[in-house]
């Protein structure tokens, strides 16, 4: 196995280990599944956001990064619309149109590929930092503003009465879609990190960001059901070319159309080939939008990414 494979397969074994954990910890009694809402609510209303801030306050954007940025995006709208449609031509229950969308437009960069930007680019830290950017708002933006937007519009939420305009004001007013606006005009102003209380505050939110994969792999854990669903192994298909195989090989094609350097596009291609994002299920969860469904697909994503990231990485780069 490749270092770049090796590196995977230790990040995929550790993060599935917590999720194992809290699963035993289901089957013998000590948590409950409906013990997932709270973990959910906590990571939605709290921890998502404090990340989203963070992040946003953090990294600013470049000039180099814009390309690059603009094409992960507009590779997630792309796919959003491919496994709508697939969903669409297959005839899928609206719930289980919404869980293939969501698992097949934006993928893990938080819990794979930054280990893998990092062991890439181990001796270059301004290709670490751009990395971090494009993944941060190519990938990790997106997926805050896009995927609750498609939860709620799939899920029973939406088919209890909600109209368009409740839809919208309810995502305008989140937590997250405000922390959004909050870093983004904080990241506009240089606050030297060495002001008073500025570092402290700084490290409490990285603290705080540091909880997401825990959170995030506990949720897992307690909606994990390996009972067969109808249907499961053609959206693992679906999900599988769309999001890992689809999304790096048009990112790649347009990052030659539009001259983006090298490293950069050795971060697209990784960073668009990573499994699903483990956020998915949590927003799934939240607007009941299949959240078996998409914790399955979901986990089986990371199971086979130690195999096939590597793989795509070689063939594309």
């Amino acid at each position: 196995m490749s270092p770049v494979g090796l590196h995977v397969a230790e990040t995929v074994v550790a993060f599935g280990l917590i999720v194992l954990a809290a699963y035993i910890l289901k089957v013998r009694g000590v948590l409950k599944q409906e013990d997932s809402r709270l973990f959910e609510r906590l990571l939605v209303q709290f921890v998502l956001p404090v990340t989203v801030f963070y992040q946003l306050w953090t990294n600013r954007l470049s000039g180099a990064s814009v390309y690059p940025v603009l094409i992960m995006l507009f590779s997630g709208v792309v796919s959003l619309a491919l496994s709508w449609l697939a969903g669409t031509l297959l005839k899928l229950e609206r719930q289980n149109i919404g869980a293939l969308m969501i698992v097949s437009s934006f993928g893990s960069s938080a819990l794979i590929g930054y280990p893998i930007i990092q062991y890439a680019f181990l001796n270059n830290p301004k290709a670490l930092a751009e990395g971090i950017v494009i993944s941060e708002l190519g990938v990790g933006l997106p997926i805050f503003i896009f995927c609750p937007i498609v939860a709620m519009y799939f899920g029973e939420a939406f088919k209890a009465g909600k109209d368009l305009k409740e839809l919208a004001r309810r995502y305008f007013l989140s937590p997250i879609f405000l922390a959004v606006v909050a870093g983004l005009i904080l990241s506009r102003f240089d606050i030297p990190i060495g002001a008073p209380f500025v570092s402290t505050i700084m490290e409490a939110l990285k603290m705080i960001q540091g909880s997401m994969v825990v959170v995030s792999a506990v949720i897992l854990g307690l909606q994990l059901s390996f009972l067969p669903a109808s249907g499961l192994w053609l959206l693992v298909a679906v999900s599988v070319i769309i999001q890992m195989l689809f999304q790096p090989w048009f990112n790649n094609l347009m990052a030659g159309a539009l001259n983006v350097s090298a490293e950069n596009k050795q971060v697209l291609i990784l960073i668009s080939s990573m499994p699903a994002a483990i956020l998915g299920p949590v927003f799934a969860a939240r607007y009941n939008c299949a959240p078996k469904i998409t914790t399955l697909l979901t986990f089986i994503h990371i199971v086979i990414s130690p195999v096939l990231v590597p793989a795509v990485f070689t063939v594309l780069s």
